[in-house]
């Protein structure tokens, strides 16, 4: 193969995963901003259409792991190219529901196919493509992610707008074929070789769907059944429990989802642990923030739209310049360093009270823009060249997966935090969107207390990032 014709090869190769880590993103935020539609086309309760969006995400996380280790076993390319393909066929699926109920089944296949294309996406950029490029083609792909995550509230709103909620899903489709056709001619195919009986672990599956789902269930609807109500005390009972078998029954398998010895590499579980506290603190900031600006500063919605999405464009700058770096210096310092930038994104919503200038807040968010492109990259780097090749797509969908899961548990305390301080404030027999109503000077307490502990979640990151040295990034898993 001639070096051109090998060039244009790994661009499309990692063009038809960048794609599939975007449109699995989008997926995510384009639908909240048209929950408010759907709800509307249905004659539907809020708590009724949140269903869309909940399981989309319960798919996504659940099957993250199994389809890691399929990948590994029956092959990524295959894998990844039926995932993108079921995507595709379920988006269209999704727009022409003629129900609810047909509308969730549908989102629930859609999240099946982002958890397949998710999962193998990473591992097919470390082994289809030389080392030394492999960092960049990362950073694209963090930097696709967390930009359809940013984008899909702008997209939402402008199909919405000009189109229906349908147009969300049906936009899906042509893009989704071109991809489904260049995934499956470019992507080299993985070694020839049948998969045995036994090889892919259906029990573990299903023990970590049930964990997973059970979670998320318990997190989505423990503010509005009550945390101490008997659905939610019991799915979280139930997760820990699946949660504890989970882990026995993987130890004593030859062939496990997950090997928990990768954990014994400090650069994977190091990496891992940042990556968990980055999300926790980064997924409660996008939470709190759009209120803060709105709540706080009374911008407008479409205003606030505008001032998120914007900065969250340096994200296309920084994350493949992070990749590229991360293949010459490594990853720790840059890690490191993005920790710093997103503290201090922070720590300005912290010290400044209402009064707080456009300009200083246009900085805070471009510095979460500039943290959010470091971090990934070299981070989701560094867990795979701490992994041996036949477990790559386990260890890159275990990322995925603390990721997911971390996103979700930092809403969900960020939004107590600010909950509890509020309601706590004189106000604990009031109910309702009290926060509509309440104070400036007082809503502006709940919000400091709430990024007070995203800043001890960011050194926690920081403190991690550190301990990490380079060399430990080197030393590949041992199978200890």
């Amino acid at each position: 193969m001639s070096r051109v014709r090998e060039t244009a090869v790994r661009r499309l190769i990692i063009a038809a995963v960048v794609l599939g880590s975007f449109m699995g993103a989008t997926d995510s935020s384009i639908v909240i901003i048209s929950l408010t539609s759907i709800s509307r086309h249905f004659d539907a309760g809020t708590s009724e259409a949140s269903w869309v969006l909940i399981t989309y995400l319960l798919a996504m996380t659940g099957f993250l792991i199994p389809f890691g280790r399929l990948g590994d076993v029956a092959g990524k390319r295959n894998l990844f190219v039926a995932g993108f393909a079921l995507f595709t066929a379920s988006s269209f699926f999704c727009g022409a529901a003629a129900s609810l109920a047909e509308l969730v089944l549908f989102r629930a296949l859609q999240g099946i196919g982002g958890a397949m294309i998710t999962a193998t996406g990473p591992a097919i950029l470390s082994v289809s493509l030389p080392e030394q490029v492999r960092g960049r083609a990362l950073g694209y792909l963090s930097a696709a992610n967390a930009l359809g995550l940013a984008a899909g509230f702008g997209l939402g709103g402008i199909i919405n707008h000009y189109l229906s909620w349908q147009w969300i899903f049906y936009i899906n489709v042509p893009v989704g074929i071109c991809a489904v056709a260049i995934a499956f001619l470019v992507i080299p195919p993985d070694p020839g070789r049948r998969m045995v009986r036994g090889e892919f672990d259906v029990a573990g599956a299903l023990l970590v769907l049930l964990a997973a789902g059970l979670f998320i269930y318990a997190l989505s609807f423990g503010e509005e059944l009550g945390w101490a109500s008997l659905p939610v005390l019991a799915a979280l009972a139930l997760s820990l429990l699946f949660s504890g078998i989970f882990v026995a029954w993987e130890r004593q398998m030859p062939e496990p989802l997950l090997r928990f010895s990768l954990l014994h590499n400090r650069g994977i579980s190091l990496g891992i642990g940042a990556a968990m506290l980055n999300r926790l603190a980064l997924s409660g900031m996008t939470y709190l923030i759009p209120m803060y600006l709105e709540l706080v500063k009374g911008y407008s919605t479409g205003f606030t739209g505008l001032l998120l999405l914007a900065p969250s464009l340096l994200i296309l700058v920084t994350g493949p310049v992070s990749g590229h770096l991360s293949d010459r210096i490594g990853s720790s310092l840059l890690c490191t360093l993005a920790g710093v930038f997103l503290f201090f994104s922070v720590f300005v919503f912290v010290v400044f009270d209402s009064t707080i200038a456009l300009a200083v807040i246009l900085l805070a968010l471009a510095f979460r823009g500039i943290s959010m492109g470091l971090f990934a990259p070299p981070n989701l780097r560094l867990i795979l060249v701490s992994t041996p090749e036949d477990q790559r797509g386990a260890a890159s969908s275990f990322w995925y997966f603390s990721r997911y899961l971390a996103s979700t548990i930092g809403i969900v305390v960020f939004e107590a935090i600010f909950d509890l301080w509020i309601r706590g404030d004189g106000h604990g027999g009031v109910t309702g969107a009290i926060h509509l109503v309440h104070p400036v000077a007082e809503l502006e307490t709940g919000f400091d207390h709430a990024f007070l502990i995203g800043l001890l979640f960011i050194i926690g990151m920081i403190v991690l990032t550190v301990l990490l040295k380079e060399g430990d990034e080197a030393g590949l898993y041992s199978g200890r």
